[in-house]
């Protein structure tokens, strides 16, 4: 049986409508990559950049690492190296999910097809959040050989990722089929568990607020258990004071 561990790999100030729609204020949200040991051993996300280039690109978010939140130091204490490393799952090519994969050359690096189209050229009001080479900047899944998935794809036995567009065009979930139950990988489909209400999804800000609320309600009623994009409650981890 495959197992999942969620891990924090940073944290990052926002405004709290960004994560539930209506939400006032400033929130402190982690930053989540997942690790799949399986058949396969398969990374969901690799989290923002460094730290100092992520103050040039995105100052307001004030990116922040504590020791041993950087992807080399979390695959070491779970005693693996970037090279056992067979897949990256990337959910989705917003700059908060996709940055590291340079330390996974021999990973095959998985992107929904329809992602990885709109992410090359995306319209300038989505531009900043890809990192986009129209603001003079080279996105960094640019350089790394990925491989589109078209549609629900088997990654390996018991590991599946499936498309859950809405957050953004071409967002991806990953579904575990672990001890006998159904473990997702919502990532950004559903971003905390405030957005998971019984019966009533309640959005961010999602690209397609339709597409968004059909992949939501289908995340949820596959789920056993949920782990969220940027939710601290799955986290043995614990806000630094971002938002203060």
């Amino acid at each position: 049986m495959p197992t999942v561990t969620p891990r924090c790999c940073g944290s990052m100030r926002l405004d709290a409508s960004v994560l539930v729609q209506g939400e006032r204020g400033t929130v402190e949200a982690p930053s989540i990559v997942y690790l799949i040991e399986g058949e396969q051993t398969i990374l969901v996300d690799t989290g923002f950049g460094p730290v100092e280039l992520m103050a040039e690109y995105h100052p307001s978010y004030r990116c922040h690492r504590e020791p041993g939140q950087d992807l080399h130091s979390i695959l070491d204490s779970e005693g693996l190296a970037p090279s056992d490393v067979d897949a990256v799952v990337l959910s989705h090519l917003d700059w908060d999910h996709c940055y590291g994969l340079d330390a996974f050359p021999e990973a095959t690096v998985y992107v929904q097809r329809e992602e990885l189209a709109y992410a090359v050229t995306p319209y300038p009001i989505h531009a900043d959040r890809y990192d986009a080479t129209s603001l003079d900047r080279e996105p960094p899944w640019l350089p790394i050989d990925l491989t589109p998935l078209s549609g629900e794809t088997e990654l390996c036995p018991g590991v599946t990722a499936f498309p859950t567009p809405g957050h953004t065009v071409g967002h991806q979930s990953v579904a575990v089929e672990e001890e006998g139950e159904t473990t997702l990988v919502a990532a950004d489909a559903v971003q905390t568990f405030e957005n998971a209400p019984e019966d009533d999804p309640i959005p961010g800000q999602p690209m397609d607020d339709v597409a968004w609320w059909e992949s939501a309600t289908e995340v949820l009623d596959r789920a056993d258990r949920l782990l969220p994009g940027h939710e601290w409650g799955v986290l043995d981890a614990e806000p630094v004071g971002l938002a203060d």
